[in-house]
């Protein structure tokens, strides 16, 4: 495969042409004189396979380049930008042109305080690249038919999903004496399965390193949850128990850390204000931020400022131990930056909480009182950020757990609540850590299933 662009080719490997991209767009935007200068060339090889009612539905393919700059004025004026018009230089320049024009209309920002002044050294991050799904595109139809055969023979009747999977490179520079650059590979699978429109199962399988077995045992676990599912009934608001699958808790548990964000809490979109330092969370509940991750799907050498990633606690003991920060916000804060920049705010890597000892059976059978074990949800909503109230909708399998044992499948049920009322309710973590990242989840999230006492079960949607 070669990417053309302009009269220059490149295969998928020079990193040499990415450089030189990267330099030509730098060197044309350095020349508007900015006070911060941050280029990214980003090249993206990206496939997915489609599949419904059984069947391989649509095999796409997306080869792409990009160049993300952010820009400051000397006047502290700050604009963000990705340009895709790379092939045609003078379209380019103009485009260039177009983003400093905007960026001398901006008011200066009073709580912009610089990015980061290398040069630094980068750590190696295992197993964030894999040479297979490079060259993975006619076998992965094989394993899509292997996986909708297991998800059959789970108790399915039909399922429906994705397998997306690609690379990606990266040469960044600034004019603070930053030059890096890195490349990851990525695979996402997820899977519904049905025994009718309003009984079914989910799950997902991701990460760096490609695995056959992971898609596999999510098509099982999505069809023996849909077989489950079978004759569920409309259940009976109130408050329960709540056993929580990784989805889920990647989802309205995770949230907690993700609120641990400057950014958010200074615009309002984050309940942890004047939180830090103080308890958040049971005593036993430690969760980090971890953009070292073997195998995260966020893993990287670097920051979007070239700042080296590392592992951040956020959540220690159930104390709010600490936030992310780019180098602006750790300026203004007093402290370093953890190696969290996106190209305006902080932005989180590889959210990772620490499991506990029991299976998800031994979770089950703990259960004295009663509990809903939620396995998928969707539509997460917020009516206040700054309080933390939200809802979401329970979607697939829900069981009602009675005495440690699952009793009946049930359906039309939404969860309420604020976050850190659930966040404090935790009973235990399982062992089941698992690595999660769908539309609902954009955060890569290493989470286990979740126990949770007290939680509000109000009337839903099917």
């Amino acid at each position: 495969m070669e990417l053309l662009v302009g009269e220059r080719k490149m295969t998928e490997k020079n990193t040499d042409f990415l450089r030189e991209l990267a330099v030509e767009v730098f060197e044309k935007t350095l020349k508007y004189e900015p006070e911060d200068l941050i280029v990214g060339l980003v090249h993206e090889d990206k496939r997915q396979v489609r599949f419904a009612r059984n069947e391989v539905t649509i095999v796409k393919r997306w080869n792409e380049m990009s160049a993300q700059i952010f820009f400051v004025t000397k006047e502290k004026q700050v604009v963000a930008t990705s340009i895709e018009e790379l092939q045609d230089k003078n379209r380019l320049e103009k485009a260039i042109e177009d983003l400093v024009t905007f960026a001398k209309t901006m008011k200066p920002s009073d709580n912009y305080f610089g990015i980061a002044k290398g040069p630094f050294s980068y750590p190696t991050v295992e197993r964030i690249h894999d040479p297979k799904i490079v060259d993975l595109v006619e076998e992965s139809v094989e394993i899509l038919g292997q996986a909708l055969e297991t998800a059959r023979n789970a108790g399915a009747r039909d399922s429906a999903g994705v397998l997306k999977f690609g690379e990606t490179r990266v040469y960044m520079l600034s004019n603070h004496d930053v030059e890096a650059h890195g490349r990851r590979t990525n695979f996402e699978f997820s899977i519904r399965s049905f025994v009718s429109p309003i009984e079914s199962g989910h799950d997902v399988a991701v990460g760096c390193m490609f695995s056959e077995k992971d898609i596999i045992t999510a098509s099982e676990r999505a069809g023996s949850l849909a077989k489950m599912s079978e004759g569920a009934r409309k259940g009976d608001p109130g408050t329960y128990h709540a056993l929580l699958s990784p989805i889920v808790a990647a989802d309205i548990i995770a949230a907690n850390v993700r609120a641990a964000n400057p950014f958010a809490i200074e615009t309002g979109f984050s309940w942890l204000k004047d939180k830090l330092g103080e308890q958040v969370g049971p005593d036993f509940l430690t969760a980090h931020d971890d953009g070292l991750r073997p195998n995260g799907l966020n893993s990287s050498p670097f920051d979007l400022e070239g700042v080296p990633r590392q592992k951040t606690t956020i959540i220690e003991k159930g104390v709010l131990k600490s936030l992310i920060h780019n180098t602006s916000t750790a300026v203004k804060a007093n402290t370093k930056s953890t190696g969290n920049a996106g190209l305006i705010t902080p932005d989180n890597s590889n959210i990772v909480f620490e499991p506990g000892s029991k299976t998800l059976d031994e979770l089950i059978a703990s259960c004295d009182e009663p509990t809903l074990y939620v396995t998928s949800n969707w539509y997460t909503r917020f009516t206040s950020y700054a309080e933390g109230v939200f809802s979401t909708i329970p979607r697939d399998g829900i069981f009602y757990i009675e005495k440690g044992e699952i009793k009946k499948p049930l359906r039309e049920l939404r969860i309420a609540g604020k976050m850190l009322d659930l966040f404090n309710n935790i009973i235990e973590l399982g062992n089941d850590l698992k690595q999660i990242y769908w539309w609902e989840v954009e955060i890569p999230t290493f989470i286990p299933t979740v126990l949770v006492k007290d939680v509000q079960f109000t009337s839903g949607t099917k």
